[in-house]
């Protein structure tokens, strides 16, 4: 909440980076299915505007990497959906980002270890 008061405040330029404790708190919010609350989180956190923190939130909601975050490897986000029993996303996910065959993504994501 504090990057929301400072840049109302006038004591802050513009959005703070996202921080793990950020994206955490959202996807926690998105996977107990309020995504609302995750966009005011990642607000609250960050300072970003509307269009920004739902941005972010759609890209935790669908597994793609997160604008203005660490990335992740693609295995490790195909087996964080994997883990959270979303196969389809994961299988998707790698397709859409190497160009595999929805066969060769779900060969892939069964190798995970």
């Amino acid at each position: 909440m504090a990057g929301l008061f400072d840049r109302l405040l006038g004591g802050s330029q513009g959005p703070t980076p996202l921080t793990e404790e950020a994206i955490d708190e959202a996807r926690l919010l998105i996977a107990e299915d309020k995504p609302i609350q995750a966009i005011k989180a990642i607000r609250e956190h960050t300072g970003m505007g509307l269009v920004e923190a739902k941005s972010v939130a759609d890209a935790i909601a669908e597994g793609r990497p997160v604008p203005g975050a660490p990335v992740a490897n693609l295995a490790d986000r195909a087996r964080e959906l994997r883990d959270q029993d979303r196969i389809a996303d994961a299988v998707r996910l790698v397709a859409t980002e190497t160009g595999m065959t929805e066969d060769e993504a779900a060969r892939f994501i069964g190798s995970l270890d």
